[in-house]
């Protein structure tokens, strides 16, 4: 595994700095699938930075509330930026919150914003699990393929691989049938991929819980694949729906 990555005369760690290339790539590639919405890419940028500094304060702010009892005792660790000292779910619902501000003081859709967030998150898992991958947070099952990977003398299903490969793959798939004119749709075929891929390469993964015959990515996966697939089949049928309802007028022609 590698845990750091050599850069000159320095080391850094490997997981940060894919992390802070990923957040780069999440945000450019949504900044240029939103041109095709009608989109600044100003305003995609604004947006996304606005919610990771925002999510980053919350997190960090959050999680020292949490145990002040320890940073109490040493305060110097306030400023200390471990992954550790970081509240995730406050910091989305942070995140979440700055970013729909953002979007109605600039009176931005919601919709075609969330839609282009989806397709830039594709490059930015990819790259978020080539970092699982070399520091072996993800490991896989034992394998006896040709391509399975040493791990500590054991050979492993790639099983981080599996996920980064299928996310690029989902990436120009979804982006080759999206419609820049239902944003929606693109939304539901992004979480449709997502979920796809986490039921799939969820079932090579040996460190994820076990939930019922499911591991816990596996069931996430499933559920929101299940969702996203019902989304596509309800508005497959919304346009002809609103066809034959929509008001007439007297000659023919629908309104």
């Amino acid at each position: 595994m590698y845990p750091t990555l050599p850069f000159g005369p320095i080391t850094l760690p490997t997981g940060a700095i894919l992390t802070v290339l990923a957040v780069y790539f999440w945000i450019d590639t949504a900044a240029r699938y939103g041109k095709r919405l009608k989109l600044r890419s100003d305003d995609v940028w604004n947006t996304g930075l606005l919610a990771l500094a925002a999510g980053i304060i919350v997190a960090r702010l959050w999680n020292v509330i949490e145990y002040w009892y320890v940073y109490a005792d040493e305060p110097g660790l306030i400023i200390s930026l471990r992954p550790s000292g970081f509240s995730l779910g406050p910091g989305i619902v942070a995140a979440l919150v700055a970013a729909y501000a953002y979007l109605l003081f600039r009176a931005l859709s919601p919709t075609k914003m969330a839609a282009a967030f989806a397709l830039g998150a594709f490059p930015a898992a990819a790259l978020v699990s080539v970092g699982d991958y070399l520091t072996g947070i993800i490991q896989g099952l034992p394998s006896d393929l040709p391509w399975a990977m040493p791990y500590y003398g054991e050979a492993l299903h790639p099983a981080a691989l599996y996920r980064a490969v299928l996310m690029v793959v989902g990436w120009i798939v979804v982006w080759a049938f999206s419609d820049p004119e239902r944003p929606g749709r693109t939304l539901l075929q992004a979480g449709l991929a997502y979920g796809l891929i986490d039921l799939f390469a969820g079932a090579f993964m040996a460190n994820d819980a076990l939930v019922g015959p499911f591991r816990q990515g596996q069931a996430f996966g499933f559920t929101l694949a299940v969702i996203c697939a019902a989304g596509l089949a309800y508005t497959a049928r919304k346009p002809q729906m609103d066809a034959t309802q929509a008001p007439h007028h007297p000659d023919g022609m629908v309104l």
